[in-house]
């Protein structure tokens, strides 16, 4: 039991420095770990000599170039990253919009593939990172595809935080939409995550129908303006998520 809450406490020290771009210090890493700082020094001697963090010289600890590689290990081992690249490769070449791969770990996505539009937008996402599922259009077309249940049981242990003016904080209304976003196909992110950006998604399903990721478009609001530009976005993202569905063997029926 020790050992396990060592571990535990190691784990969550790595967590923490992922949060913090400019690093954190041993007494900020005591504090938000909640052990003494002698215990956070020996955790970091550790993770030191194994290249999990590095030091910056000033006092202040970042993660260290292993834990780069162990997430590239473990991209290069999802078959739905691998099947979706070259789909995405095209999509941006067709759109000159930024494309992003996400896949659901409980009520948040997570980016696992991104290609820039040909100018970068003042966006978040990052591959690794992750979103609310509740108020970014990849969340909802992956929440479209669980029964309505599990959306609930997600809905209730996210905090329905609202991010711009345009996120949608009520249930009932959350769950309105994910139901529309089911039955049409797709998914819209209106400004909801990040205001001003403006998304279009779709859900990629495997062979036995389950909803495993999800694709999108992201560009400025403004870029979406026409109706015949959103509906010609809207025709191309969901045809490139059909065809990696295809490819990872989902027939529909």
């Amino acid at each position: 039991m020790a050992n396990a809450k060592i571990l535990e406490k190691g784990l969550k020290l790595l967590e923490e420095l992922a949060q913090s771009a400019e690093g954190l210090t041993v007494v900020e890493l005591a504090d938000r770990i909640g052990v003494h700082k002698t215990s956070v020094y020996r955790y970091i001697n550790s993770l030191l000599d194994m290249g999990y963090i590095q030091s910056d010289g000033d006092g202040h600890y970042h993660l260290g170039n292993k834990i780069l590689e162990l997430g590239s290990q473990l991209l290069r081992r999802m078959p739905l990253r691998e099947t979706a690249h070259p789909f995405l490769v095209e999509l941006n070449d067709d759109t000159r919009m930024t494309v992003h791969l996400c896949v659901l770990d409980r009520q948040d996505v997570v980016y696992i593939d991104k290609i820039e539009s040909h100018r970068t937008l003042p966006i978040m996402s990052r591959i690794g990172s992750r979103a609310p599922a509740y108020c970014t259009g990849v969340g909802k077309a992956l929440l479209s595809g669980l029964p309505t249940d599990q959306v609930v049981s997600l809905l209730r242990e996210a905090t329905l935080e609202r991010r711009t003016p345009n996120t949608i904080t009520d249930p009932l209304q959350l769950l309105e939409e994910i139901k529309t976003t089911a039955e049409r196909g797709y998914a819209i992110d209106n400004g909801e995550h990040e205001e001003g950006i403006k998304c279009f998604a779709a859900p990629i399903k495997e062979y036995g129908g389950d909803v495993v990721g999800a694709v999108s478009l992201t560009g400025l609001k403004r870029e979406f303006d026409s109706s015949e530009e959103s509906e010609k976005m809207i025709a191309t993202v969901t045809k490139t998520a059909t065809e990696i569905s295809r490819a990872l063997g989902y027939v529909k029926n």
